[in-house]
C-alpha cells in the first residue's frame, strides 16, 4: 500500500540552520535576519502561521541571499544566551547586512527580566543586547539595520491599534518607561543605525485595511500576534519598501513583486519509486496585473495538484481574482514516481495570469530499493526538562504557567529513536496529548539539538485528548539516533494546568 506523505524533510547537514541558509556563497549580497516567531520560517504543512522573514527573499533579485535565523519564542537576550547569535556572527563577512527585530518575547514579564532569558527590562537588558548586536555586527565589517517589531492585532473600539499592540506597555500615553519601540529608536540614534519603522508601517496598513479584514486575512484568526501567508507577504513588502526608502539595497529590491511564493523551490528530496509524496506551497497575489482576471496553476506532467491536502486532485486549477489580489492560498503537489523516473527529476509548476507566466521549480531524487520492510517503533522512555511530573500529569517547574505566545527553549518533553544497524526512513511520527497547552514538535540528530527541524505544532491549547500525526521524511543511517522534543506553553496565566503526552511511535521503512 502506498503511503501518503507530506514532506517535512530534514536538511540536517553540518552547518545548516532552521532558516534558509543555502546558496549564500554564490550571492553578491547576503542579508541575515534575527528575531522571533513573527519573522521565523515555518514548515508549510504543519501550520497556517508564516513569518515575514521567510517571504523576504521574494522581494530581492537573485543577487541577494536572505538567511533567516529568526526563531520562535526568542527575545533579544535568549537569542544571544542560547548561542543562536554566535552562529550568525560566525557566518558574517564584510558587506553583509543584519536585520534585527526583537520585542514580542522581551515583553513576556511585563518589562522585567525573566528567569528563562526571555523577558527583558527595556531600558537596561533589552537596550544592552541591541547595542551588542550592533557592535558585534560592525566588528565583522557587516551593516546592522534595526527593524521595529510588527504590531500585534490589538484593535480598539475606534478602529486603531492599541499602545500594547504597538509594544508600549506603559500606563500613561506620555510615559516611555516600557516602550520597546522607543528604546530601539533611542539606540538607533545613539549608535547611528538605520531603522525601518515596521511598527508604524504595519499599524498604518492594518488600520487602513480595517479590523475585520486584518483579522481574517493578515493574522492567524485565533492569534493576534502571528501572520498568515498573506500577512507575512504584505509585511515583507513593507520591510523592503522601508529599506528602499533608506537607500539600503535599493538596486536589488523588487518591491512591486506581483506574486509571492513560499517556498520558491519545491524539493521532494529523496523518494522511492511507487511511493506517493506531497509538498505544499503558499501563493499570494498582492499586485497581479491585470488587476482582475483568472490565475491558473498547472502541475508538471506525472503530478497532480489540489488546494486541500485531502481534497480532489487535478492536473490544473484556476481562480478568478480582483483588485490584483489572491490571498491565503495553500497548494499541495502530489507525486508518485515510477521506476522509469529514477534519477534526478527537475521540472516546474506553471502559474499563469493575463500574459504573465511564472515557473515554480520542482526537483526530486528518485531511487529504487529492492529490499525493504515496514517498521513501527514505539518510544516508551519519556524525559522532561523544565517540567515536573505530578499525580495530575506533567506541569511546569514551580507549577505556575505564564501567558505565552511561543515555546521556551529550555522546557520540553523528549523521546529518542534508537540507533539501528540498518538504514531507516521514518515516514511519520505520532503521539497523543491531552491538556490545556499549546506545543511545537521538532527533531534533530544530535543531543545538543542543533540544527533542528520543526515537524508539527498547535498554537492553541489542545484541550481534550488528541491523537497527533506528524508526516516526515527522515533518514537515519546505521548507528544514528533521532531526538524528538515537544515544547509546551500556555496561552493563559494559571497554576492549575497539567498535561499528558504518550503513545509515541515512529513508522517507516527499513532498507537492507
Amino acid at each position: 500500500m502506498r503511503r501518503h506523505l507530506l514532506l517535512a524533510f530534514m536538511m540536517l547537514s553540518a552547518g545548516s540552520f532552521s532558516g534558509n541558509v543555502y546558496g549564500q556563497e554564490e550571492a553578491k549580497v547576503r542579508v541575515h535576519t534575527i528575531g522571533d516567531s513573527t519573522m521565523a520560517d515555518y514548515v508549510e504543512n504543519t501550520t497556517r502561521t508564516r513569518g515575514w522573514g521567510e517571504m523576504l527573499q521574494e522581494f530581492f533579485t537573485s543577487d541577494v541571499h536572505v538567511a533567516n535565523y529568526a526563531r520562535g519564542g526568542r527575545s533579544s537576550r535568549s537569542f544571544y544566551k542560547e548561542g543562536l547569535w554566535q552562529i550568525v556572527l560566525d557566518s558574517l563577512r564584510p558587506n553583509d547586512y543584519v536585520l534585527i527585530q526583537f520585542a514580542h518575547n522581551d515583553e513576556k514579564e511585563g518589562g522585567k527580566d525573566g528567569d528563562d532569558f526571555r523577558g527583558t527590562a527595556p531600558w537596561t537588558t533589552y537596550k544592552k543586547h541591541l547595542e551588542m548586536y550592533v557592535d558585534q555586527t560592525r566588528s565583522k565589517g557587516a551593516t546592522p539595520v534595526f527593524v521595529t517589531p510588527i504590531i500585534r492585532c490589538y484593535f480598539t473600539s475606534d478602529g486603531t491599534i492599541s499602545p500594547k499592540g504597538c509594544h508600549d506597555l506603559s500606563k500613561a500615553p506620555d510615559d516611555s518607561t516600557l516602550n520597546y519601540v522607543r528604546v530601539m529608536k533611542h539606540v538607533a540614534r545613539n549608535k547611528q543605525v538605520q531603522l525601518v519603522d515596521m511598527t508604524a508601517m504595519t499599524r498604518e496598513y492594518a488600520e487602513r485595511l480595517g479590523a475585520e479584514q486584518t483579522i481574517k486575512c493578515i493574522y492567524v484568526p485565533t492569534d493576534g500576534t502571528h501572520t498568515q501567508a498573506t500577512g507575512a507577504a504584505c509585511y515583507a513588502r513593507l520591510a523592503v519598501e522601508g529599506l528602499r526608502s533608506l537607500g539600503i539595497l535599493r538596486e536589488y529590491i523588487r518591491h512591486e513583486q506581483p506574486l509571492v511564493l513560499n517556498p520558491t523551490t519545491l524539493d521532494f528530496k529523496t523518494l522511492f519509486a511507487g511511493e506517493e509524496a506531497t509538498v505544499c506551497f503558499d501563493l499570494t497575489g498582492i499586485n497581479l496585473q491585470p488587476t482582475s482576471g483568472r490565475l491558473t496553476i498547472e502541475a508538471p506532467k506525472g503530478m497532480t495538484i489540489s488546494d486541500d491536502a485531502h481534497g480532489k486532485r487535478a492536473a490544473s486549477l484556476s481562480y478568478d481574482y480582483e483588485d490584483g489580489r489572491l490571498w491565503n492560498r495553500c497548494f499541495y503537489l502530489f507525486y508518485t514516481p515510477a521506476a522509469s523516473d529514477c534519477g534526478n527529476v527537475q521540472t516546474a509548476v506553471s502559474i499563469t495570469y493575463g500574459n504573465q507566466q511564472r515557473l515554480l521549480p520542482v526537483k526530486a531524487v528518485v531511487s529504487e530499493v529492492k529490499e525493504r520492510s515496514a517498521v513501527s517503533i514505539p518510544l516508551e522512555r519519556i524525559d522532561v526538562k523544565g517540567l515536573q511530573r505530578t499525580d495530575g500529569g506533567i506541569t511546569i517547574e514551580g507549577g505556575r504557567w505564564s501567558a505565552e505566545i511561543d515555546e521556551a527553549q529550555k522546557r520540553y518533553v523528549e523521546v529518542i529513536v534508537p540507533a539501528s544497524e540498518h538504514t531507516l526512513l521514518l515516514r511519520q511520527l505520532s503521539f497523543s496529548i491531552e491538556g490545556d497547552v499549546a506545543y511545537r514538535v521538532a527533531c534533530a540528530y544530535g543531543k545538543d539539538f542543533y540544527p533542528r527541524t520543526d515537524v508539527g505544532e498547535s498554537q492553541q491549547p489542545v484541550g481534550g485528548k488528541r491523537s497527533v500525526v506528524c508526516p516526515a521524511n527522515i533518514m537515519l543511517r546505521p548507528g544514528q539516533r533521532l531526538h524528538i522534543r515537544l515544547y509546551p506553553w500556555s496561552v493563559r496565566e494559571s497554576s492549575d494546568i497539567h498535561f499528558s503526552v504518550g503513545d509515541w511511535k515512529v513508522e517507516g521503512i527499513m532498507l537492507r
